[in-house]
């Protein structure tokens, strides 16, 4: 495999062609080009957990003269998108390229979203959340219909932080599930207009079991927001009939963030639980100890 200039699209098409460190090498390079472009080899190899040999190696497999040779072509990559970005801090010119198009539209709705999502929230609403989080004997996460899928990545993220998450389906645990409920459980519900009634349903029963809950949803006034103890509002309105989501999604990784940084426990867990993972090959990528 051979590299010109575009150094991230030819590792896109010879990726599959790569042993797993070089894919973890191929891998710092697409997520972040500007601390490859500058850093040391040694600094490189620190990062990714393996040894600076094993990314000269790289070099030289993808048809590089070494480590510098890596570098520069980065460095000219990440000069080039420095100066496309240049008046970045317009979220306009971000998308310029794109013209009046559809997809500029849509994508600069979503920036706006994120924008007065970001506006209305506030550091202690965010700190009392993961403090009820992890105080949690138990954490149900529930949406229904357009909001499902925000729900069912919230719990399958929570479950590897905390040691009992559960995601509410309408089926017939349903009820057994709510009746257990205590005031020292935690709900995180999604809802988002025109409004399921059945998450309605749900928040109205976990209320008369005493527990908390947490409403993501796009107005402190919403159905569930009036039943909820912390709301935090996400701007939801799209280009055309269906809500966007990408404003509650940045909401969430913030929580969930914040959640895996909250205690030494809650890190070790998500750590051990990932090699559970992966020691069960859940993976393409695997750890591999270096040759």
């Amino acid at each position: 495999m051979s590299i010109d200039n575009d150094v991230l699209s030819e590792l896109r098409r010879g990726y599959d062609q790569l042993t797993n460190s070089q894919k973890r090498i191929a891998e710092a390079i697409v997520a972040d080009p500007e601390f490859v472009a500058f850093a040391t080899v040694d600094k490189l190899a620190s990062r990714l957990e393996v040894s600076p040999s094993t990314i000269v190696r790289f070099a030289y497999r993808v048809g590089l003269e070494g480590y510098q040779d890596l570098q520069e072509r980065i460095r000219q990559r990440v000069r080039s998108q420095m100066r496309h970005n240049a008046s970045a801090e317009d979220p306009s010119a971000i998308i310029e390229h794109l013209g009046e198009s559809t997809y500029a539209n849509s994508i600069r709705r979503d920036i706006e979203n994120v924008n007065r999502t970001v506006l209305d929230l506030s550091t202690e609403t965010l700190d009392l959340t993961v403090r009820l989080l992890s105080q949690a004997r138990r954490i149900h996460v529930v949406g229904y219909l357009a909001s499902d899928g925000l729900a069912t990545f919230t719990a399958l993220v929570l479950s590897r932080l905390h040691s009992d998450t559960v995601l509410l389906r309408n089926d017939g645990m349903l009820a057994p599930t709510l009746f257990e409920l205590s005031g020292d459980d935690v709900l995180l519900v999604f809802s988002f207009p025109p409004y399921a009634l059945h998450t309605l349903k749900v928040v109205e029963a976990v209320r008369e079991r005493g527990a908390k809950i947490i409403a993501i949803t796009d107005s402190v006034i919403s159905p569930v927001a009036q039943h909820a103890d912390i709301v935090l509002p996400s701007h939801v309105s799209g280009m055309t009939t269906q809500n966007s989501l990408v404003a509650p999604l940045v909401v969430v990784n913030a929580i969930v963030n914040a959640f895996a940084a909250s205690t030494p426990e809650v890190a070790n867990r998500y750590r051990e639980v990932m090699q559970s993972m992966s020691a069960w090959e859940a993976f393409v990528l695997r750890d591999e100890q270096e040759s």
